[in-house]
């Protein structure tokens, strides 16, 4: 159907019939594309037809790795290793293209070509790419091509990319596949028309091309229709090519849900959750919850393609878990970044997953030739997660001794940190402190010198050694790679003028990717009431890539909530990143639920099950906060006998998985042979810090061993900076700042800039010494900032029309300093003479403003209807109430209704209370 259409807008393109002129446009198109009214159908969740049988078919199980999710798996790995590094791992990168071209009947030549151009571009291998000729040979093949290839291809002959630059080529090769009715070439075109950009040989208007372009998304009713109505919604999303629309986005997604789409589906229920209040519709929200659970919910690419089951939860059941509160708090704002953010669903089961199919890929990718040390890492951390970081030791080790030899620095770390359970063995600890080492010297692994700083300063035998700690730690801090340690209220307070550095760290880290920058630049980026789309766009699509990010932006909501509404909102988003994130996150809900409602019986059973998940993952803060909500009261005998028994049902999980919590929560229960054991797993993953020390002190004063118990008291006392402060909330950084000097505030940095060159500062210093509520407050210097801007010879009537509003709405002594400069009316009126249209809206309502006699109201309102019928909207509203109330006009009630009219169809939304006045008022 759709691509009837296009074929038939080629021929009257090609005939000449529609020769509408290229509108030179540089605002995305108003066009109300809407999806047809098919009701509720399966299509897109239709189940697959059985395949023939086949008598040599191998029976494979559903644990067993099939040829289509290796595919996959190539396709991800792929893409992984080219962002991380393309040159370094070139060689195995170019196998896994290969060995997938081996085993995809639908990844042709051209496909392998195509992501091998892609290949040497991430590598920065120009030379190569050109020397290999890869782009030439695949224009020769360009007849062969799909539309999208040929639209790629197009992309690197218009930016000269591997090739000579060749707009022509690349303009004919986006022609043919929007004539093929390529959707992509179609908004490819499009966008082009908006930026006034002529398209040889395509003369269709920009509303048909829009038009044809959802038409060739949309394609045909078949499983993939719903997919690309959500990229429909996307566009009205953006607001690239058509104007942002939430409500036609809605309607794009609930066509896909009702067409079968699960994703779609849970989208719904996302807007739903985020709206505000007035627009929430609760019954439409249940309406597609219970639909996203019929489809079985989604796809979760990230927990290796897992299709989670639609039995994992009823509707009732995530219904409950959702919460579904209603949004009445201020801070539930268009500013905030949660809509923004793209969470799924993942429920995770009560206990750890054995060996999986992604297991069984890393394996098939090590036994490759090509393979890099960081295969053996990766397999090495998937082997400790799903068998257990203890049960799975032996064969971790064996793992990582060979990304050693291949030189993986992330092996040579983790290696480290695991021979550091032997410690009582000199050779081990000596390898593993070379091995930190060579991550340092070789590869310059930043995070290995903090392992380095804690080998010495907690973990070896005859620590704490400080020479070699301090150097260490200095080094570390020097990278600028420590974490900030701020609260979440101190995040929110830090001001550019007084704390630049701090600001300046958290955006670097959170560019780099660190866990609690990134929430908490996300946190400062939503604070700020006039951030614009864009940038909550940007900031959310970094979070959506990190479950840890999310969880930390949820703990960041958590402790922000300063009301019992925004509070109730908070605990609905940790639910839902817990749904997003699974187990990962099940511990920080089941504290938010306990601070928040400890005391409802209903929330019991959640928090115990919660806990439970964590548990038996080896998650010691479960198994602690567990054994004291459990204790019958909070005495030390009630607790010592619900640690007592909560020890011996996690007592599996801790011997093969147990973190560093478990492990020492675990002493005083294990038996005496074990002790040693446990203390060194405990001391190999324990973070050098003053808590971790302390965990260590108390559990040998459990036991009665006082040396081991003042040893670690010894080694808390050696920690940087100590913990005497800790009753004063104060951190390290900013201790350290203290009294190292002023920071520049904005008036000196403006100044700077100014001083530089940048003239545009002159608005900026204006605002700051224009503004009585400010230090900077100084109206002489403000008017001089405000004359240097009209007597600047580039100045233009944007400048002009910014003086005239600023001067209109500025203070007394600001205005006195600028008219013992400046005549400001013949300036203003030259530019409203020249017709435009702000500068006489801003001239008129200056006259009034300061009109002392009845023929200065009269020119007021006359330039502000010279405004009002060029269009200006806010003129049309200022003429009414001159007209209404007969400000230096007759009075005439019935024109300034119909000037409110107007400019309420024009969108003024400041109408209605002045009609109400002009109605009232007497004739």
């Amino acid at each position: 159907m759709i691509l009837t259409s296009v074929r038939i807008a080629r021929a009257l393109i090609s005939a000449g019939l529609i020769v509408a002129a290229l509108p030179a446009l540089a605002q995305p198109l108003n066009l109300e594309f809407l999806p047809p009214e098919l009701g509720e159908r399966n299509i897109c969740a239709a189940p697959p037809e059985p395949a023939a049988p086949d008598d040599l078919a191998v029976d494979e199980g559903e644990d067993t790795l099939t040829d289509v999710q290796r595919i996959r798996f190539l396709n991800s790995e792929i893409r992984t290793y080219m962002r991380r590094d393309a040159d370094r791992f070139f060689d195995f990168i170019d196998a896994l293209i290969a060995r997938r071209t081996a085993i995809d009947p639908d990844y042709s030549e051209i496909d392998a070509t195509l992501e091998r151009v892609t290949l040497h571009l991430r590598a920065d291998r120009l030379r190569s790419l050109q020397a290999r000729a890869l782009l030439p040979r695949l224009r020769a093949l360009s007849g062969d091509m799909t539309n999208n290839q040929r639209l790629e291809l197009a992309q690197y002959y218009r930016n000269g990319v591997g090739v000579p630059k060749d707009v022509a080529d690349a303009q004919d090769l986006t022609r043919e596949a929007a004539y093929g009715g390529n959707a992509r070439a179609l908004m490819e075109i499009a966008r082009a028309q908006i930026a006034g950009e002529l398209i040889e040989g395509w003369d269709a208007p920009l509303d048909l091309t829009v038009t044809l372009a959802f038409g060739g998304i949309l394609g045909e009713l078949n499983p993939g229709v719903c997919r690309r109505a959500e990229t429909i919604a996307q566009e009205y999303v953006r607001g690239e090519v058509v104007q942002r629309n939430p409500a036609i986005a809605l309607a794009w997604l609930k066509f896909a849900a009702d067409l079968g789409g699960a994703e779609a589906a849970w989208s719904v229920v996302e807007i739903h959750l985020n709206a505000e209040g007035d627009r929430k519709n609760n019954a439409e929200m249940r309406r597609y919850l219970k639909r996203a659970v019929e489809l079985g919910l989604n796809l979760d690419s990230r927990q290796s393609g897992r299709l989670v089951s639609s039995g994992a939860l009823t509707p009732d059941e995530l219904e409950a878990l959702l919460g579904f509160n209603v949004s009445e708090d201020g801070r539930r704002n268009r500013r905030s970044i949660i809509p923004k953010l793209s969470l799924a669903i993942n429920v995770d089961g009560l206990e750890p997953d054995k060996e999986g199919i992604y297991m069984q890929f890393l394996r098939e990718l090590a036994r490759m030739p090509e393979a890099p040390g960081l295969v053996f890492t990766r397999l090495a951390r998937e082997v400790m997660v799903q068998n257990g970081r203890w049960s799975g030791e032996a064969e971790a080790i064996s793992l990582l001794e060979e990304a050693v030899r291949r030189d993986d620095e992330d092996g040579m770390q983790l290696l480290s940190e695991i021979l550091l359970r032997y410690r009582d063995d000199p050779l081990q600890v000596n390898k593993a402190e070379n091995l930190l080492l060579d991550s340092v010297d070789r590869f310059g692994l930043v995070s290995s010198l903090s392992r380095l700083d804690a080998l010495y300063r907690c973990q070896r035998n005859d620590a704490p050694r400080l020479s070699e700690a301090r150097h260490w730690a200095e080094a570390y801090a020097a990278t600028g790679h420590t974490t900030i340690p701020l609260s979440s209220t101190d995040l929110l307070a830090l001001d550019p003028h007084r704390s630049p550095e701090t600001i300046a760290m958290i955006q670097t880290q959170a560019l780099r990717g660190r866990t609690s920058a990134l929430a908490g630049q996300a946190q400062r980026v939503q604070a700020n009431p006039i951030v614009p789309n864009p940038a909550l766009e940007f900031w959310a699509s970094r979070m959506n890539r990190s479950d840890q990010a999310l969880e930390a932006f949820a703990e960041f909501e958590f402790d922000l909530a300063v009301t019992p509404r925004q509070r109730d909102q908070a605990i609905e988003f940790f639910r839902r990143v817990y749904l997003n994130n699974g187990v990962t996150t099940a511990l920080d809900l089941a504290v938010a639920l306990v601070e928040q409602d400890g005391r409802n019986p209903e929330l019991v059973e959640e928090i115990l099950h919660l806990l439970t998940m964590a548990g038996n993952r080896g998650e010691g803060a479960a198994i602690r906060l567990k054994s004291r909500l459990l204790a019958d009261d909070l005495t030390a005998d009630a607790y010592a006998r619900s640690a007592r028994a909560v020890y011996a049902e996690f007592a599996e999980a801790i011997e093969a998985r147990g973190d560093f919590l478990a492990l020492v929560s675990a002493l005083p229960f294990v038996p005496e042979d074990r002790i040693d054991d446990y203390v060194d797993r405990a001391v190999s993953v324990m973070n050098c810090s003053i808590k971790d020390a302390t965990e260590l002190g108390d559990a040998y004063a459990l036991r009665g061993d006082m040396p081991m118990a003042y040893h670690w008291r010894q080694v808390g006392l050696m920690m940087d900076g100590g913990h005497v402060l800790s009753k004063l909330r104060l951190s390290d950084p900013q201790m350290a700042q203290f009294n190292t000097g002023k920071a520049p505030s904005a008036l000196d940095m403006e100044t700077q800039a100014l001083a530089d060159g940048d003239f545009t500062a002159r608005r900026r210093l204006y605002v700051l010494t224009a503004n009585p509520d400010l230090p900077s407050y100084d109206p002489p210097a403000a008017a001089g900032h405000l004359a240097s801007i009209l007597t600047d010879k580039t100045a233009d009537a944007q400048q002009v029309v910014w003086v005239m509003r600023q001067y209109r709405r500025s203070d007394a002594p600001v205005r006195e300093a600028v008219e013992t400069r400046l005549d400001m009316r013949p300036v203003f009126a030259s530019v409203a003479e020249a017709g435009d249209t702000f500068a006489q809206f801003e001239l008129g309502m200056l006259l009034r403003d300061n009109a002392l006699t009845a023929e200065e109201l009269q020119q007021s309102s006359d330039w502000l209807r010279k405004a009002a019928l060029s269009g200006h909207d806010g003129a049309m509203v200022e003429l009414a109430r001159a007209l209404g109330l007969g400000l230096g006009v007759p009075k005439n009630k019935t024109e300034a209704l119909r000037w409110l009219q107007r400019a309420r169809a024009a969108g003024n939304t400041g109408t209605a209370s002045l009609a109400t006045l002009i109605r009232a008022s007497s004739d």
